[in-house]
């Protein structure tokens, strides 16, 4: 899709949004309270702050339209319908032949991606069911995936920065949940639709190091007379290759807690060396054969949830956690910046995490949390961290702060997010939103990452940002 196409179609549907407001307007005044809608125009850019030049540049100026209308069939029925579109005129204005490669796959929406949710919804006393495209969010962390939200895909186009509510990829699913008592329920997940998870492509602003190395490497090793054949293995969307996952939740003692299983599929491709046939001996050139494959994992764990109200040292705190087994995890071996084999490997993952409010309106928040790792080494090679390539240690520790509060009757909404690994890797997140009226407003923020080169932030030490978005909503 060229310039020229996406912007008359950005109109061109923005056209037609129009028109379902003013006839959804007029239906409303119709039918009641049958229908509601809501959404928003955005306006967000991203500025690269340092960079090998020393300059700054724009990466993202993007245009974003989001809808949601939801019809209300009847005292238990209700459709609810959610499309968002976006254009990013970045690649207009900047002449810059490597930025402009990704304009395919950064530039605008992909395929059926304008469809964030499309659901029927059916909701009782103790039966509630949902049928239709949605997201489904197990973990309670700040900043923190790799424990139990793992049910759906992630767009890593923009790393980790965005609220992970708008990166999670919705999926086409039945969800139901099931009250046997009060406080209690399970909750019933099947997933016959597959979406990969995805990062953000070779040479674009968030590529993450594994991906522009091996970018890189295709192209010395082509020209030393090598090749690279690589082949996408993706489950078949059929009901044999369904997602299934469980979550009971309930409450004793004042603690509420969760019991999760899911089993399926991967969301994430793993990089696997099926042959390799050396063109320049003693050296890494020659013919590869690679492959890109979704394995089954088992991921079982919980979570829990405690608020202290009664009078004593632990007033007004929560405490919160989360733990997540999982087992024949796809992992990568090797050495530093180097992938040599791909072998499963059991996980543990788990969080404690501590909340309070001081002064009435500042929230403080602090995470330990801790990956650990079965097998820290496999044939002589250390266990390797996927975005990088970087050496891990079995057990690898990870603490967060975040701290937020506001001003001005809550017009002014500042917050930081500082997350830490035991390697010096880390980034800080700062976000403020300032409400310039019942519908405008307005966000700055600025992201800055440390840490060693191939660390999971460390890797992004020279692209510090700084965005701010304007936003109508109504």
């Amino acid at each position: 899709m060229n310039d020229k196409v996406s912007k008359t179609l950005f109109f061109l549907i923005a056209a037609v949004y129009a028109g379902v407001l003013f006839s959804s307007s007029a239906q409303a005044a119709y039918l009641g309270d049958k229908i509601e809608y809501a959404g928003y125009l955005e306006t967000e850019v991203w500025i690269k702050n340092n960079n090998d030049n020393g300059h700054q540049f724009l990466t993202s100026l993007k245009n974003e339209l989001d809808l949601g209308i939801a019809y209300k069939l009847s005292d238990n029925w209700s459709f609810f319908f959610h499309p968002r579109y976006f254009y990013d005129y970045a690649y207009s204005i900047r002449d810059d032949s490597s930025f402009d490669e990704n304009q395919e796959k950064m530039g605008h929406t992909q395929r059926t991606e304008w469809l964030r949710d499309c659901y029927l919804d059916f909701t009782s006393p103790q039966l509630d069911i949902r049928l239709g495209k949605q997201q489904v969010a197990w973990s309670q962390a700040d900043g923190l995936p790799f424990i139990l939200d793992r049910v759906m895909p992630f767009n890593l186009s923009y790393f980790w920065l965005p609220d992970f509510a708008d990166i999670r990829i919705p999926l086409w699913m039945a969800k139901v949940e099931y009250s046997p008592w009060l406080n209690s329920s399970i909750q019933f997940l099947f997933i016959p639709d597959f979406e990969a998870s995805r990062s953000a492509p070779a040479n674009s602003a968030f590529a993450l190091k594994s991906v522009n190395a091996w970018d890189n490497f295709k192209k010395l090793n082509e020209s030393m007379g090598g090749t690279a054949e690589e082949t996408l293995y993706r489950p078949h969307q059929d009901f044999e290759n369904s997602r299934i996952g469980l979550r009971w939740r309930s409450m004793t003692g004042g603690v509420e807690y969760t019991l999760n299983w899911l089993y399926g599929h991967t969301p994430s491709a793993y990089t696997y060396t099926d042959s390799f046939t050396p063109v320049i001996p003693t050296t890494p050139f020659g013919n590869y054969k690679v492959s890109r494959r979704h394995k089954v994992v088992h991921v079982i764990g919980g979570s829990f949830n405690k608020s202290f109200l009664q009078p004593g040292p632990f007033e007004g705190w929560t405490v919160r956690g989360e733990f997540a087994y999982i087992h024949d995890e796809p992992t990568y071996y090797g050495t530093e910046g180097s992938r040599r084999l791909t072998e499963s490997c059991d996980k543990y993952n788990w969080f404690i995490g501590f909340d309070r409010y001081f002064f009435t309106n500042w929230l403080f928040s602090t995470q330990f949390a801790q990956m650990i790792s079965a097998d820290e080494e496999k044939q002589g090679y250390h266990i390797l961290s996927g975005y990088t390539y970087g050496v891990m240690e079995d057990v690898e520790n990870i603490a967060t702060v975040k701290i937020a509060t506001d001003f001005m009757h809550e017009r002014l909404k500042p917050e930081v997010l500082v997350i830490w690994s035991d390697d010096n890797d880390g980034r800080i997140a700062f976000k403020t939103q300032y409400e310039i009226n019942e519908n405008l407003w307005f966000t700055l923020g600025y992201y800055h990452f440390w840490g060693p080169e191939y660390g999971s932030n460390g890797q992004f030490r020279n692209n510090d940002h700084t965005f701010c978005e304007i936003k109508y909503t109504f």
